[in-house]
């Protein structure tokens, strides 16, 4: 959600199954439902929308990985830059459903489910 395909395809191209919404034709869909896709299909959200952290806040039962970016600039290179970040120091807890907000001047991450 609010991020290029460009970022997908490039998720893609160093071998992770990324999805865009637009692929499937699902950009309206609505979050609560991308929220039960991306459980459904064992999928990381990735997104510049703030919703998702407070549906997860909200329904403790629901677990997905998401990873959001609140920052100052979505373009594609600077989310790559940030993912690219995101391997770097988190792929050994990727296993976990987790929560990572990119700021711009810092990164959080959170185990789910919240306590």
């Amino acid at each position: 959600m609010g991020i290029s395909q460009s970022v997908a395809t490039w998720l893609r191209n160093l071998g992770h199954d990324a999805v865009h919404l637009n692929d499937e034709k699902l950009f309206k869909l609505p979050d609560n439902l991308i929220l039960e896709k991306a459980i459904e299909e064992n999928r990381i959200i990735v997104t510049t929308d703030m919703d998702f952290g407070q549906l997860l806040a909200l329904n403790k039962h629901l677990l997905a990985s998401i990873i959001q970016f609140r920052t100052s600039s979505f373009t594609s290179s600077d989310i790559r830059n940030n993912l690219e970040l995101f391997f770097e120091r988190f792929s050994n807890e990727s296993d976990e459903k987790f929560i990572v907000t990119f700021e711009d001047t810092r990164i959080r991450y959170r185990k789910l489910p919240f306590k």
